[in-house]
């Protein structure tokens, strides 16, 4: 059964369906489905400095030198586009075509994808996507993150946040959050999400998160 994470720290915003959601060093960015945006939110005053233009926004976000990915479309694509002007650096085919890629996360490792109807998350090189490794896992990932050495997913359904041991290679915690849970991002102290149900961001603290 999951433990129950209770919340550090809610954001209200506006939008109608909350997806991608990455931690810059500065903002919050996240994507919302309906008015097709990407925004810059100060996690300090609550308020959404910058909106970039996104046709097509699906599911997750991340950062890859200094520019967003966010997945697009019904064919599940990576658009890369320049943060400071919204313009589009290019697009990267699912590697998985046909599959439903969700999550989506860019760390020192490679970047991570998060496939909701395989319940597979790949880690894939940045040169031209190969796969490195791929963990099997028992929910469906919705958005995926990752903390030095542990992996984690969220699974929309299930209103839960499921920690992965990298090194271990097993899930080692599950935890409830309020609401539903689709883009994750990492701060370096807490884990935030998008909750779609009640259209906040939301951050919970999760204890021995980080080995180091």
């Amino acid at each position: 059964m999951p433990f129950a994470a209770g919340t550090v720290r809610d954001i209200p915003v506006h939008g109608l369906k909350l997806c991608g959601l990455t931690w810059t060093g500065e903002f919050l960015m996240f994507s919302e489905a309906v008015s097709n945006q990407i925004m810059a939110l100060d996690p300090y005053s609550g308020e959404v400095e910058r909106r970039i233009p996104c046709p097509e926004v699906r599911t997750d976000l991340t950062t890859v030198g200094g520019n967003l990915v966010q997945v697009v479309g019904d064919r599940r694509a990576l658009r890369v586009m320049d943060p400071a002007t919204g313009d589009e650096v290019g697009e990267i085919p699912n590697p998985r075509p046909g599959n439903v890629l969700c999550g989506l996360e860019a760390t020192r490792h490679g970047i991570w994808l998060g496939y909701e109807d395989l319940r597979r998350i790949d880690l894939r090189g940045y040169g031209d996507l190969e796969l490195l490794d791929t963990f099997a896992v028992s929910g469906r990932p919705a958005g995926v993150t990752v903390s030095d050495n542990y992996l984690a997913y969220a699974d929309h359904a299930a209103s839960t946040i499921t920690m992965v041991d990298i090194d271990e290679r097993r899930e080692v915690a599950s935890f409830s959050v309020a609401g539903n849970p689709t883009g994750l991002t990492w701060d370096g102290t807490r884990v935030w999400y998008c909750d779609y149900t009640t259209l906040q961001l939301r951050a919970i603290e999760v204890p021995g998160v980080d080995k180091g």
